[in-house]
């Protein structure tokens, strides 16, 4: 091969940076799962949108309607209400995917500014990647990682030029418009903050300067690092609500947690995410214990910052790997051979090309609007099975006023396509619900002695249930035993089953075209606002 040819080649170490960017790519946009928590933020952003003001009550929901909220994704959510207009949940599913390759695209960037070597730095972000695999689906978050990423290169680049400290509070600003996520952020530049302090200090101690030399010096070089803190905190409060986002983080946090969401519960072994969390934990212990690098203070402390987070909740290990990736990739290459971590330095060469070039085809034919063209999806499944599933039930359903039962996931989507004509039980936005809603919820699922009770109270015409799942396995039974309920289900499509309450039962305004009441669970819905 000529040398002009082989100077237009990518080199080994293209490929390598490639990798896991690639792989959070293609695993994202050949995602055909539900999507659980984009719906309902679609849904508030095309009303924002097309009203032209935030949307911080209930709208959706038949049991807290018109209770209000901070709704601290709005600006996502706007964003998503844009994208879709313009070329639907393809489009939508673009951007998350090429969102999340960037920020995998800085974390390969980080482990190999503190590594030197693109092999291991490549290797850090494809077990990142695994670790992070199950938390990524279309929702707000997408932002909050990438965010973080950028937050945590800035610090990295302060610590030797200080201005970069400039963009920490920008960067807030900006999440806490987005997702709710921020706080990590804050706890990111305390972390880092408190390491350079510390380390400072430490080093002051062991000069034989004055103590007054030594404190003039501490103060010098820390101020910019305390005021970047304070700034980002203040930085949070540009926000429509300001002090009280804060409130949102917790009562969700907390709420989530009590009611034993997946994402919320600490993390298992059952869970691959579980696992490599697990892995990492090993990883960590054992190269803070080899000889050949010893920890530094940051890196010490952003392990005991992030590990208790990890440890309580699935959600809060994305936080931990993104946090640790640079310390494992930097650690791994001190105590690997430096002949197998250095990079390479011969030239390109055919088949490097032709590695680089495969990575590129599979990355381009696993866009969404693209998938015709790829034999997964040809060979293997229909895409976006249970969102159809549930068009056709959308499609199926009587155009009068009505109230539906479903479950918690489908009612995302459901409470986007069916408003206004009809409402559901509940949806994603757990710190709204009390707890006397959420444990309605659970009785009627699990099809406890009260569940037609409950039912009859809310007023409710139909029921989506799984028919396939078994998530509605001891509700489907005796909704065929009541009376009250037509035995066979009035429609099906895939795993979605539709029951109907019997004419002779139904509420006399239900389905003749005028808006039901408010149900009462909390005080402070429409039917009570003054």
């Amino acid at each position: 091969m000529s040398a002009r040819w082989q100077s237009y080649l990518p080199s080994a170490n293209w490929t390598r940076f490639a990798v896991a960017p690639a792989l959070v790519f293609i695993a994202t946009s050949i995602d055909r799962n539900y999507q659980t928590d984009f719906w309902h933020h679609l849904a508030r952003g095309q009303i924002m949108a097309n009203s032209g003001a935030l949307l911080d009550h209930d709208l959706f929901t038949y049991t807290v309607p018109g209770k209000t909220f901070q709704d601290t994704n709005w600006l996502t959510q706007l964003l998503y209400a844009r994208l879709y207009a313009w070329g639907g949940l393809e489009l939508v599913q673009l951007a998350n995917s090429a969102t999340l390759a960037l920020m995998m695209s800085l974390v390969v960037w980080l482990c190999r500014r503190g590594s030197g070597s693109l092999l291991v730095a490549a290797l850090v972000g494809v077990f990142t990647f695994f670790g992070l695999w199950q938390l990524l689906i279309i929702r707000p978050q997408t932002f909050s990682l990438l965010l973080f990423v950028l937050l945590y290169a800035a610090l990295e680049m302060a610590e030797r030029q200080r201005w970069w400290l400039i963009c920490a509070p920008l960067i807030m600003a900006l999440w806490t418009n987005l997702h709710g996520g921020f706080p990590i952020g804050l706890v990111l530049i305390g972390s880092v903050t408190f390491a350079v302090t510390l380390r400072t200090q430490c080093v002051s101690m062991l000069d034989g300067r004055a103590v007054f030399a030594r404190i003039s010096e501490t103060c010098r070089h820390d101020w910019a690092w305390l005021l970047c803190l304070a700034s980002s905190v203040l930085a949070t409060l540009v926000n429509p609500y300001g002090w009280r986002v804060y409130q949102y983080v917790g009562v969700t946090s907390t709420a989530a947690a009590g009611r034993s969401i997946d994402e919320w519960l600490p993390p298992g072994l059952d869970l691959l995410t579980g696992k490599v969390f697990a892995v990492s934990i090993v990883l960590v212990v054992v190269l803070f214990a080899l000889p050949a690098r010893r920890p530094s203070v940051k890196q010490i402390c952003l392990v005991v910052c992030f590990l208790p987070f990890a440890c309580g909740s699935v959600r809060m290990v994305a936080w931990w790997l993104l946090a640790t990736a640079p310390t494992i990739a930097t650690l791994l290459a001190a105590n690997l051979p430096r002949k197998l971590v250095a990079e390479e330095t011969e030239p390109p060469s055919l088949a490097t090309g032709v590695a680089f070039l495969a990575i590129l085809v599979a990355v381009i034919v696993s866009a969404p609007m693209l998938e015709r063209f790829n034999p997964v999806f040809r060979y293997v499944r229909d895409p976006h099975r249970t969102e159809g599933d549930l068009e056709a039930v959308a499609e199926w359903l009587p155009p009068e006023h009505g109230r539906v039962f479903s479950r918690f996931a489908w009612n995302e989507y459901l409470g986007w396509r069916l408003r206004p004509h009809y409402q559901v039980f509940m949806d994603g936005r757990l710190e709204i619900f009390p707890t006397e809603v959420w444990a309605a919820y659970e009785a009627i699922t699990r099809g406890r002695a009260d569940w037609e009770e409950i039912l009859d109270r809310c007023q409710v015409d139909f029921l989506i249930l799984d028919g396939t799942s078994g998530y509605h396995r001891a509700l489907v039974p005796q909704v065929q035993r009541s009376s009250k309920w037509e035995h066979e289900p009035a429609f099906a499509s895939g795993d979605v089953i539709v029951f109907r309450r019997r004419a002779s039962t139904a509420r006399e305004n239900g389905l003749r075209g005028s808006v039901p009441q408010a149900v009462g669970f909390v005080q402070g819905g429409s039917a009570n606002r003054r």
